[in-house]
């Protein structure tokens, strides 16, 4: 991990409020990993008390996606979003990992 997970949004109208962000090197912690990390901290529990992230997303191919190519990088530009424990992920290429609340009427 290069940033702890934090929150990173205000209340002030902006659409940021409840907001956890961090970063990663893919080369170091699996994106797996990474989400159940930072949603833990958006829900304020221990990672291991959390619903499965299989039943949201298929774990290995979200690994994959962001698995380095032969010359080290992955894919600029490329992100995956998805819901899980009733928060909306998105996990990027450059490592950042957002969670945000899932809007009310979603």
């Amino acid at each position: 991990m290069i940033d702890e997970p934090n929150r990173t949004g205000n209340d002030d109208g902006s659409g940021t409020a409840g907001v956890v962000h961090s970063r990663y090197d893919w080369s170091e912690t699996t994106p797996v990993e990474a989400v159940i990390e930072v949603v833990a901290v958006a829900v304020d529990r221990e990672p291991t008390t959390l619903d499965s992230l299989s039943e949201s997303i298929d774990t290995d191919a979200l690994n994959e996606v962001f698995r380095s190519n032969d010359s080290g990088t992955v894919h600029e530009g490329t992100s995956v979003s998805f819901v899980f424990a009733d928060r909306h992920v998105s996990v990027h290429a450059s490592g950042d990992v957002f969670v945000s609340p899932v809007p009310s009427d979603e």
